[in-house]
Order: structure tokens, then C-alpha cells, then sequence
């Protein structure tokens, strides 16, 4: 979701209408890596001036909190969910708060399915 509550783009393409409902496909990598970087602390730079040239880059991260409290809003909206790249989750931070909301997910009737994307290139 953008800061005004609308659909990103994003956010369209990972859910879906199929003919057994609507479906939510997460990227347990790309979830994990939006965590570690909510974890990252921007340290305010006061004490630049117009002569040191371009002025540092301002970057709005979502907490790890925000990113979660999503992903449970998310599942409250579908009836299937489509983890790639499962093996990730365990290593998030928030691991227990995931399979949490997955398990209430379940017993509310919803479907997981797990799909591996890069199985070739492990040895």
C-alpha cells in the first residue's frame, strides 16, 4: 500500500483472483530483506552545507512492525497464500509473528502452498 492507503503496483501484482479465490504470493526473501532493512538506523545529518555538494538521500523505511501488521492484513483478505522461497522465514526477525499469522491463517480455512524459484541453482 502507498502512504495513502492506495494499491501500489507492488501490491497488485502479488495478488491475484484465481478460480479458488484470491491469492497472495510473498517472497519470504524479499520480506526477510525488508526487515533486515527496517532494522537499519538513519543517522540525521545536521551539519551539512550547500558547498559539500549533493545533500545526503532521505530514505522513508517501514518498521519491521509495519511491514508484519501488513502482511496479517493481507492474509485477512484472501483464501490462499503463496510463499516463495520458504526457507527464508525462519531467519526473519519476526519469525514467530509470521508463523503465527500463518497458523491462524489455516484455521480460518486458507490454503499455503510453497513454491522453491531457485532450485537449480542449489548443490
Amino acid at each position: 500500500m502507498t502512504v495513502d492507503g492506495r494499491l501500489s503496483r507492488r501490491d497488485f501484482l502479488r495478488l491475484r483472483t484465481t478460480e479458488r479465490g484470491r491469492l497472495l504470493e510473498v517472497s519470504c526473501r524479499a520480506l526477510f530483506m525488508r526487515c533486515a532493512d527496517a532494522r537499519i538506523v538513519n543517522e540525521d545529518v545536521v551539519e551539512w552545507e550547500p558547498w559539500m555538494g549533493e545533500p545526503p538521500p532521505v530514505i522513508h523505511r517501514r518498521s519491521a512492525d509495519d511491514l508484519l501488521e501488513a502482511f496479517e492484513q493481507d492474509l485477512r483478505d484472501v483464501r490462499v497464500l503463496r510463499l516463495l522461497d520458504a526457507e527464508w522465514l525462519d531467519s526473519i526477525d519476526g519469525a514467530p509473528r509470521i508463523e503465527a499469522a500463518i497458523g491462524a491463517f489455516r484455521a480460518r480455512g486458507g490454503v499455503v502452498e510453497t513454491e522453491e524459484r531457485n532450485v537449480g541453482s542449489k548443490r
